[in-house]
């Protein structure tokens, strides 16, 4: 039963949307651009290289969701909860992840540029490679997320707990590190 009345598309039409989009030999990704997807339940799903530009998905529930190469450039994802998630290549250029729940989601090789995850937990989740320039980061929950060779070039990464997580190679010219947390336990921070 959908509880949200203001929402356009059902969970069960996003799930045939999905159904339609893989018949037959060719996969076509979705175009989901601006919709308000708010509280919608697509866990498991593949959503790889789907447009999410713009949508609003706070509280939505992509956990285990293959979102390999998916567009997410202006999207809201607050409160959301991708933990497993496959976001490989994927771009979130000025997302809002405030809150998210992240942990164990694979972000190898995705922009996050000027994205906020406030608040979010990250925790184990990895961002091998990611472009994560100019993004904020107050207070999250950063405990053993892989963030080798990582650009965290001008964030703002203030009141975050970094207990056990890999900074091996990261690149962090200019990030504000104001009452972090755990810092001298993070792997290969040369601070």
């Amino acid at each position: 039963m959908n509880t949200n009345s203001n929402r356009v598309l059902t969970d069960r039409d996003i799930w045939l949307m999905i159904a339609q989009s893989s018949v037959g030999d060719s996969y076509r990704p979705l175009n989901l651009r601006g919709a308000n997807l708010i509280g919608a339940d697509l866990r498991g799903a593949d959503l790889s290289g789907a447009n999410f530009a713009g949508a609003n998905l706070s509280n939505a529930i992509l956990s285990g969701a293959n979102l390999t190469g998916a567009f997410f450039a202006d999207a809201i994802l607050s409160g959301s909860d991708l933990s497993h998630a496959n976001l490989t290549a994927a771009m979130l250029q000025h997302a809002q992840l405030q809150q998210a729940k992240l942990d164990y989601a694979d972000f190898t090789e995705a922009n996050l540029s000027e994205a906020n995850l406030s608040g979010a937990s990250l925790e184990y989740a990895d961002f091998t490679r990611a472009d994560m320039s100019s993004t904020v980061i107050l207070s999250a929950n950063i405990k053993r997320a892989i963030m080798f060779k990582a650009n965290l070039s001008g964030s703002d990464l203030s009141g975050s707990d970094f207990n056990e997580a890999n900074l091996e190679k990261t690149y962090m010219s200019d990030a504000v590190l104001n009452n972090v947390l755990n810092l001298e336990f993070a792997k290969g921070y040369k601070g």
